[in-house]
């Protein structure tokens, strides 16, 4: 079986970047339907032409919210460093120095896909891991940060799939399927709306 290829750490200041980068290009694609609709109505063209192209482009963009900041591998560890690949490139966090941590959970036609743990350092670098290793490396250096002077944020949903607390991850499943179904269906109304407006 061929070896995982090392991955070297990355600083702090190129994590943050690739995070933006991340931010930048998800709000750009989510955007592109309204100036596709505005670039059309300037040139005479009916509103569905570019909803043609730019609408899988949206869905893309949905699609990256959960994806731009995740490692598409299992990390690599250096002492307290923690760096994994993502769509944006590599990113190092530090995991004696979490500030944050939250779940992210995703859907598909048959419930919940996919639970990412979002984790932010004091260097503002912000990573999600999904593999199995990883999640437990999160848990050991928050055990461990505890008893430091000031303990990471960590939501409860976050804690709960870290098996660090009881009472689940029903209701922040719950919410966050709300939050998605109504989500989409705001950012269809608001195209509609703009469509009909041009």
């Amino acid at each position: 079986m061929p070896q995982q290829q090392r991955h070297p750490a990355v600083d702090a200041a190129l994590g943050r970047r690739r995070t933006r980068l991340g931010t930048v290009w998800t709000i750009g694609l989510l955007s592109l339907p309204f100036v596709g609709l505005a670039l059309s109505a300037a040139a005479g063209l009916h509103p569905g032409v570019p909803l043609v192209v730019t609408g899988p482009a949206a869905l893309a963009g949905f699609v990256l919210i959960t994806e731009m900041p995740t490692g598409l591998d299992r990390g690599q560890t250096s002492g307290s460093l923690l760096t994994a690949r993502t769509v944006t490139g590599l990113r190092t966090v530090d995991l004696s120095q979490i500030r944050r941590v939250r779940l992210l959970t995703s859907f598909s036609p048959g419930g919940v896909s996919d639970r990412v743990v979002l984790i932010r350092d004091s260097d503002g670098v912000l990573l999600g891991l999904r593999v199995r290793t990883d999640v437990r490396r999160v848990r050991r250096a928050l055990e461990q940060g505890a008893r430091g002077d000031v303990p990471p944020r960590v939501s409860g949903a976050a804690a709960a799939h870290l098996g660090m607390a009881t009472g689940g991850t029903a209701r922040h499943t719950v919410l966050s399927w709300l939050v998605t179904v109504l989500g989409i269906c705001c950012y269809l109304s608001a195209v509609v709306v703009f469509a009909r407006a041009v």
